[in-house]
């Protein structure tokens, strides 16, 4: 479907919710496949929306003179119209589309040219060309309300009685000659309908929220901003808006002196109000990295008094996994339950909640875990299904999408959700543990990235690159870059013997970092890898990464009964030099298990060696000794988090658990016949993933999948029969 979006043009910076709004549901809809066109206020040109990004469109010569008759030059007539209506001087630029044609003319104009089938207005103000366009033009015409302005220029404005009635009179006006009206909240749809709206006409659609930029690492606001050691307390916003003013003043007077003397305000957001700055009140200004200020505080905060349509800051607070304290008004249209998704509290209770909260991490803790739940079932790309459904002439209610973690208990995420792509099969090694070499196949480029796209939407911030040899694929550095520009971290999983000569393009293709393996001396790792000289192309590969620095890198050994006692000689080697290293039995090679009474000592001795200078290793000692279970042949199924926090996908498309690429009854569909935002969510892959947790899996796996599944739920892996 084709949609152009009428909106106000003061988008990017994405610095207040509304400008979030507007951009996050034009991206979505064009990830989800639409083609979408943005319209403002901008009289040279218009944004055309792709999964790639953002591009101005300039508006043609001829049209662009016509701009220029008398009748189009300026506002004058439009602001003229404006004052006479009632509305505010600062609201007259959400109004001035009403009456001023040359904004119907570029509504017309976009129509024309790049065949419309949806003119969706954000904000009633722009319903006036968007009802136009459609009529002249064919097509719909959709009117998202992101409050009820009406509502909500009553609650602030202070205006006269009759302005007010001229206000409501024409917005309903417009509403009424909308083909569909979307509200944000029932709280909305009811003022709405009660206004005199055909109830039949009004879709209830909340506001989304951008989960996948939640989980990377937060700023460190105590060096940026010289705070003390103290908790932080968080707010932010369009500071001069009239609610949030006077939350800031709230905040200051009446909370800031009730925190613990160590505690720290911090307010973000553009027009900061300085003179109310102190040692114990910071404020930041505008900020491009909200997510990460938001993820480094201890509590957030939503002191809203008035106002309507849904807080978009809190959902971006729930995202981040934060306990939040706010007023009822604030948490308006967010089915919320106190002291599970957040704790309410009015006026004169609210020091004392902030407080309180602050004194308990453990209640912090548990509704910042339910709060993420409740963002993740609100994720743009499940909101963007109802829109889809509105824009096709259907009625709807938005119905939270299911949380995929309802099987779990409350835990910490293993790892950001993670994509390990199996981009070829094919290697220039021959190993006796991987029948990976033995015939070549690849993911095509063009394939890859859009299947980037799906994963980004479900949320995934880390992508591995594996195979067979990936560097083998002649687009890796295509794919690597693709997962770059959608703000994904880029592994690479490869054996090392490449890298030498593909350092440059690893770099520029902005890899992060560097996964080798090392199974043993160089002789020994020769022979387990098929060719001499693997293991000096290798080990020179990690020298120079580790000394140029441009990329991390990590060493991954896989013990056999041929390695076991070089298990300990490579870890120091690999120490002294400042890599990375984890280790695993190998798995589903019987010939190569670890079978006698002294390949099993020097098993139990070198994973005593390393867990006395590894902590983590030291934690997971009783999964090491389980290990040689695993060898004598014991197939008790394992139970891990794959298609929760991560999911392996095939070079043809199969969607697995986890990188156990041969494994039986491990594929759950394929993302090249059905796509991953449909299928992560499916009943299909819902059962697989809830069987992986409670039944476990029989495949053949015994690597670091099991011991971040113990760490992250705290029960074991073990299904025991």
């Amino acid at each position: 479907m084709r949609i152009a979006l009428l909106t106000r043009g003061d988008l990017f910076p994405t610095w207040h919710g509304a400008a979030v709004k507007i951009v996050r549901t034009a991206e979505a809809l064009a990830a989800a496949g639409d083609t979408v066109f943005v319209i403002t206020d901008d009289r040279d040109a218009y944004w055309a929306v792709a999964r790639a990004g953002w591009r101005r469109v300039p508006f043609g010569q001829t049209f662009r003179a016509f701009e220029e008759a008398p009748l189009l030059r300026n506002g004058a007539r439009a602001e003229r119209w404006c004052a006479r209506v009632g509305y505010p001087p600062e609201e007259h630029f959400l109004y001035r589309p009403v009456f001023d044609p040359a904004w119907w003319a570029r509504a017309l104009y976009v129509g024309v040219r790049e065949r419309i089938d949806v003119y969706q207005a954000e904000f009633p103000g722009y319903a006036a060309p968007a009802w136009l366009a459609s009529r002249v033009l064919g097509g719909r015409a959709v009117a998202v309300m992101h409050n009820v302005e009406f509502d909500r220029l009553g609650q602030m404005a202070g205006l006269p009685a009759r302005a007010l009635r001229r206000i409501r009179a024409v917005e309903v006006a417009l509403l009424r000659a909308m083909d569909g009206v979307v509200a944000v909240s029932e709280a909305d749809r009811g003022r709405i309908v009660a206004a005199g709206l055909p109830d039949a006409r009004v879709s209830v659609v909340p506001h989304g929220v951008d989960v996948e930029a939640y989980g990377g690492r937060p700023v460190d606001l105590r060096v940026r901003y010289g705070l003390g050691g103290g908790p932080v307390v968080f707010f932010h916003g369009t500071l001069h808006y009239g609610p949030n003013a006077d939350a800031v003043r709230f905040l200051v007077e009446e909370v800031a002196p009730r925190l613990p003397p160590e505690a720290t305000l911090l307010l973000a957001g553009m027009s900061p109000p300085r003179a109310l700055e102190s040692d114990r009140v910071r404020f930041t200004g505008p900020l491009d990295d909200l997510p990460a200020h938001i993820e480094a505080a201890d509590v957030c905060v939503c002191p809203i008094f008035a106002g309507g349509g849904t807080r978009m800051k809190l959902l971006e607070y729930f995202a981040a996994g934060k306990p939040v304290v706010s007023t009822a008004v604030g948490a308006e249209g967010l089915e919320v339950r106190d002291d599970e998704h957040i704790v309410f509290a009015e006026r004169e209770a609210f020091p004392a909640a902030v407080r309180a909260l602050l004194d308990d991490p453990d209640r912090r803790r548990r509704i910042g875990r339910a709060a993420r739940a409740y963002a993740r079932a609100r994720d743009w790309s499940a909101v963007t299904a109802s829109y889809r459904q509105v824009h096709r002439g259907e009625r709807t209610r938005f119905e939270p999408r299911a949380s995929i973690e309802s099987h779990l208990p409350p835990r910490e995420p293993s790892k950001p959700l993670t994509m390990l792509l199996l981009v070829n099969r094919g290697c220039n090694l021959r190993c006796s543990f991987c029948d990976l070499w033995d015939r070549k196949e690849e993911i095509p480029v063009d394939r890859a990235i859009r299947l980037l796209d799906e994963a980004r939407a479900i949320g995934t911030r880390t992508v591995v690159l594996t195979g067979g040899e990936p560097l083998l694929h002649p687009g890796i550095f295509a794919i690597a870059r693709a997962a770059k520009e959608r703000g994904m971290g880029v592994n690479i999983t490869t054996n090392g013997t490449l890298v030498e000569r593909h350092h440059d393009a690893l770099v520029a293709a902005g890899v992060d970092s560097l996964s080798l393996s090392v199974d043993g001396l160089a002789d020994t790792h020769d022979a387990l890898r098929g060719q001499v000289g693997a293991h000096g192309r290798t080990w020179r590969a990690l020298l120079r990464v580790r000394h140029e620095r441009k990329m991390g890198v990590n060493v991954y050994f896989t013990v056999t009964r041929t390695n076991v006692r070089e298990l300990v000689p490579v870890w120091e080697e690999v120490r002294r030099v400042g890599a990375g290293f984890d280790f695993w039995p190998v798995n589903d090679a019987t010939d190569l298990y670890l079978k006698t009474d002294d390949d099993r000592a020097a098993w139990r001795d070198a994973v005593a060696h390393i867990g006395r200078h590894d902590r983590e290793v030291a934690a997971r000692a009783h999964y090491y000794g389980e290990a040689l279970r695993y060898h004598d042949g014991e197939r008790v199924p394992m139970r891990c988090l794959g298609l929760v926090d991560q999911f392996g996908v095939t070079y043809d498309g199969a969607l697995l658990p986890c990188c156990v690429w041969g494994g039986d009854g491990l594929r759950v569909g394929n993302v090249f016949e059905r796509p991953l935002t449909e299928l992560w969510y499916s009943p299909e892959v819902q059962a697989h993933r809830e069987g992986l947790y409670t039944s476990g899996c029989t495949a053949g796996c015994y690597n670091h999948s099991l011991y971040e599944f113990v760490a992250s739920t705290g029960q074991t892996h073990r299904v025991e029969p």
